[in-house]
């Protein structure tokens, strides 16, 4: 990891006008985007969601939380959007375009209240350019495959994860539970474990979501800390300032949550989200929270969202194929212009 933001692959800074505006416009969208991946990130939904602390404060925690988890753990994910997608090399333009096109849509989802992936944005603009300037073999198709690879997985494990611990933890604490006072006992003891683990999965969200801001610039100029720290601010601002609806609607109006069941929610979906990133996985955590809130819906047999669920389900769908058809567009105006 290095701490320069601005040097080329071959030591050298951009010299001439056009050069230096694109770097920096470039490095504006990708503040941008990370602004936009915490107005839309929903990590700590399950902690206001169960009623424990107010949603002004779990966004408060949570913007700390991605911001030492963007800066300090960013890099894992970076080399694999940045690097291990495309066979061809970028130039700053194409860095600029797909920033562009993962910034449209993020406006767009903002707009809408729509939980979106990040993640399917960043891997779907990046697809959409290769294919385009490179062909076909301008993809690495293996890659690109572990990549889905995950994000079919994850959801899965999240929802599967959830049940199962709650069902376990049921079987153990239930039988122990007496009077309302245990009640009471259990859902506090519940909310600082809960509190715990939230803050957990949120620094690996942080650490996980950043390198779809930072990774493509990452990939010409080196990795660098300040870039991570000045995504990580953008990313903990949009959470603060925007966030909170996304956090009202994900863990308030999907399934009615209390501390124990948003615990077990928790505790799966952080495990999921830190392995992966470990890893280099560039995983959605929209949706494992989402799948493992769901599933808790299913064990509990409790008030499911029908309408919000298959809302936001839709949304993944058509997030992939609608950036990679921004960045094919912007590419395709941007050489129009220059030509």
């Amino acid at each position: 990891m290095g701490i320069v933001i601005l040097n080329y692959t071959n030591g050298s800074y951009p010299r001439d006008r056009e050069s230096m505006l694109l770097l920096l416009i470039s490095l504006l969208i990708a503040f941008y985007i990370a602004w936009s991946i915490g107005s839309n990130d929903e990590t700590m939904a399950t902690l206001a969601g169960s009623g424990f602390i107010s949603i002004t404060l779990a966004a408060i925690i949570g913007a700390l939380m991605d911001f030492l988890g963007a800066t300090l753990m960013g890099y894992t994910v970076e080399k694999t959007i940045g690097k291990e997608l495309i066979t061809g090399s970028m130039s700053l333009l194409d860095v600029c375009i797909i920033l562009l096109a993962v910034a449209t849509w993020l406006v767009l989802g903002s707009y809408r209240g729509w939980p979106i992936s990040t993640t399917h944005s960043a891997v779907g603009a990046a697809i959409g350019l290769g294919v385009l300037k490179f062909g076909l073999s301008g993809v690495r198709w293996e890659s690109l495959a572990k990549v889905v690879l995950g994000w079919v997985i994850s959801p899965i494990v999240g929802l599967v994860g959830s049940m199962l611990f709650y069902y376990l933890a049921s079987k153990i604490i239930n039988p122990r539970i007496k009077g309302l006072r245990g009640i009471i006992k259990l859902s506090r003891y519940s909310s600082i474990l809960l509190l715990i683990w939230t803050s957990y999965t949120a620094f690996f969200r942080g650490a996980n979501d950043i390198a779809n801001a930072t990774a493509f610039l990452s990939a010409l100029h080196g990795q660098s800390v300040l870039l991570r720290m000045m995504c990580g601010a953008g990313m903990a601002l949009g959470l603060l300032v925007v966030g909170r609806r996304v956090i009202r609607s994900v863990g308030v109006q999907l399934v009615e949550l209390n501390p124990f069941s948003a615990l077990c929610v928790q505790v799966s979906v952080a495990i999921t989200l830190s392995v992966g990133t470990l890893l280099g996985l560039p995983l959605s955590g929209t949706h494992v929270l989402v799948s493992a809130i769901l599933g808790i819906g299913l064990i509990r047999r409790t008030w499911i969202n029908l309408s919000g669920i298959l809302e936001i389900f839709l949304t993944w769908i058509i997030t992939f194929p609608s950036s990679a058809l921004l960045s094919i567009a912007f590419s395709l105006l941007a050489n129009y212009f220059v030509s």
